[in-house]
């Protein structure tokens, strides 16, 4: 893979915001898409002439932003997804039509993406991380970055005849993080601890989130020591399935500890001491992606692949029933996962 210095980003959120402005910073093109029914922050962005960024990422960037899919794909043969994995089924039935051959797809984070991808759709390669680099959010036009990553997991679909140089690139397009390289989609998958955090923070919190819009901190007052010990339980089925497959996963903890380069011994702590974790509002709602993407593409496929390992899932399963009952949708949408690791492990890419 030669050097990249063109960029392509599907997704026009706070997510993709930052990483458009990050790798402009470090001397990259860059080209931003906004799905055309999803403009509220390019607009944003687009009225106040440039992007505005405060936190722990500072300054003024001009991004430029296209809701032209060909334009986009014409522009580089690197292309992150930084759309929520509820949006991407929708992206990747604009793509198809495209050549994408020789494309890398990078989905930020993945949640399984490359293993649920239309089976008739040729890409390149596609690559996962399990976090975003990322903790932010956006209000009119401004970007507020809580707090940066100093790692985070990724894996290529097809991993098998990968080179040194191919790494060393993938690695110069996110600047400041250190990249640990996994096994397969899968590990990836299993390292992504929104799951841990986010459902049951939303859930155990439901009235208060009802009550007052959303007008607490969603760690700092929401993560009390009895959301905590439901965590740790998802957690252990978590690590359980890691350990069924022969996986050495981290806790939540370690992992949080390892982004942020931290040292807290308990979630508790985390919440109450952590500058990218205690700082953050809690939605003012429950139509947020912390229960519509973390629970269908974080919990179920765990849940689902606990079952086949003869693992106790139950308590995953009760999260994801009560996600069922609060919000009256059902949550079982991503199939095929346990037979797509099975076909990664028959490929010799794992």
């Amino acid at each position: 893979m030669e050097f990249q210095q063109y960029v392509s980003i599907i997704g026009a959120g706070p997510a993709g915001f930052a990483l458009a402005a990050d790798l402009l910073s470090h001397g990259k093109s860059v080209l931003l898409y906004s799905h055309p029914t999803h403009l509220r922050h390019a607009n944003s962005v687009r009225e106040t002439g440039c992007l505005k960024a405060c936190g722990v990422m500072e300054g003024f960037a001009n991004i430029p932003i296209t809701t032209d899919m060909a334009e986009v794909i014409a522009f580089s043969q690197v292309i992150f997804l930084t759309v929520p994995s509820t949006g991407q089924d929708t992206i990747l039935q604009e793509m198809k039509a495209y050549d994408l051959s020789q494309h890398i797809l990078i989905a930020v984070p993945g949640n399984l993406l490359s293993l649920i991808k239309d089976a008739g759709m040729e890409v390149g390669n596609i690559l996962e991380t399990n976090l975003s680099p990322y903790s932010c959010r956006m209000d009119e036009g401004q970007l507020l970055v809580l707090g940066r990553k100093k790692r985070i997991m990724i894996a290529a679909l097809r991993n098998y005849d990968l080179n040194p140089g191919f790494y060393d690139a993938v690695q110069d397009l996110f600047p400041g993080v250190r990249l640990r390289w996994c096994s397969s989609a899968v590990e990836v998958c299993l390292s992504n601890i929104n799951g841990v955090f986010h459902p049951l923070m939303m859930l155990m919190n439901a009235g208060r989130i009802e009550s007052t819009g959303g007008d607490f901190l969603l760690y700092s007052d929401g993560l009390t020591p009895a959301v905590a010990n439901a965590m740790l339980g998802v957690d252990k089925v978590r690590m359980d399935i890691g350990a069924a497959l022969g996986l050495c996963l981290q806790s939540t903890i370690e992992v949080s500890n390892e982004c942020y380069d931290q040292s807290f011994t308990s979630l508790v702590t985390l919440a109450q001491k952590s500058p990218p974790h205690n700082r953050l509002k809690a939605p003012s709602d429950f139509g947020n992606r912390n229960i519509s993407e973390d629970v269908p593409d974080l919990l179920v496929p765990w849940c689902g692949l606990a079952e086949v390992l003869g693992i106790d899932a139950s308590p995953v399963a009760a999260v994801i029933v009560l996600a069922e009952m609060t919000t009256g949708r059902v949550s079982w949408r991503r199939v095929g996962i346990c037979e797509g690791y099975t076909w990664i492990r028959s490929r010799g890419e794992s």
